[in-house]
């Protein structure tokens, strides 16, 4: 018996063949929370940001100044 998909409500179960990757970072909410940033866009922009190595609160965050210090790697190519 095959899984239904849809219920009309929500996703049962997927038929994507591509497994979706999120991320999260508890300290980058804290700092835009801090920041009062309430738009989603803003929000989703930090967040695509920051899982791309280029987080904009980097130099206040212990965070990332420990990933850094023990995976060095390289943020920008050119």
């Amino acid at each position: 018996m095959v899984a239904p998909e849809s219920n009309g409500l929500f996703e049962v179960a997927t038929s994507k063949t591509v497994k979706e990757r999120g991320f999260n970072c508890m300290r980058l909410i804290s700092f835009l929370t801090r920041d009062k940033v309430k738009d989603w866009s803003d929000w989703h922009g930090a967040h695509t940001e920051a899982a791309q190595g280029q987080c904009r609160y980097f130099s206040e965050c212990p965070n990332f100044a420990s990933t850094v210090k023990n995976h060095p790697i390289q943020l920008k190519l050119f």
